[in-house]
């Protein structure tokens, strides 16, 4: 899309979804992600909800037609390559940053696994002299795709916003994954965690696949 095409109040899709523009500038737009079980979230402004700003890059990506998102992961995601490299993704992020690793041949899609905690077997593992910049490529971790605590924060905007500060008070202390987790619990929102969690983590793999010339 460009920038003209947005009106205020205006609908339209990205990979992460459906949003409502809510301003724009001279240069970019601002919108909130229409995700919330409760519509009253999407009163305003002020809304109670995050806005979001979308520069002229983001903007680019914005469509009003949410089938060719919808259609292009859902094909992507059901492809056997993505399915071994998310699998060596999570392999990756199962362990503490750099703990365990994976890397990708961009030519065949062998992926290879290296672990401080694990034995490999040998034809799983890629020599450190065989390993050419050219064809092969490290797998992130899910902090390299801001997929940590970022992603908390995003959640506990989008359909908790009343709980920021305690989320942050949660965070700011050892296990607090597990005392999230509970404070969702409590509020049922654990499987729609699990949900959004995993939807943002493949988005933001396939991203990557994209920036790094990874086709499926």
């Amino acid at each position: 899309m460009k920038k003209e095409q947005f009106q205020l109040g205006q609908e339209f899709y990205t990979e992460t979804g459906k949003w409502r523009c809510t301003d724009i500038g001279t240069r970019v737009i601002v919108a909130i992600q229409l995700n919330q079980e409760d519509s009253s979230h999407y009163n305003g402004p002020p809304f109670s909800i995050a806005e979001y700003v979308f520069d002229e890059s983001d903007i680019e990506s914005c469509s009003l037609n949410s089938v060719e998102f919808e259609d292009n992961i859902a094909e992507i995601i059901k492809s056997k390559k993505f399915n071994e490299i998310e699998d060596a993704f999570m392999f990756t992020c199962s362990a503490g940053d750099g703990e365990n690793s994976a890397i990708l041949d961009k030519n065949t899609g062998k992926v290879y696994l290296r672990s401080d905690w694990i034995d490999m077997d040998e034809q799983d593992v890629l020599a450190e002299e065989d390993f050419d910049s050219t064809v092969h490529i490290h797998l992130p971790h899910k902090n390299d795709l801001d997929l940590g605590k970022d992603l908390v924060f995003e959640f506990t905007e989008q359909y908790m916003p009343d709980d920021e500060y305690k989320v942050d008070q949660i965070f700011s202390k050892k296990g607090a994954y597990s005392r999230f987790k509970d404070l969702l619990q409590s509020k049922d929102l654990l499987e729609q965690w699990y949900e959004f969690e995993n939807r943002q983590q493949q988005i933001a793999l396939i991203q990557w696949c994209k920036e790094n010339d990874i086709s499926f």
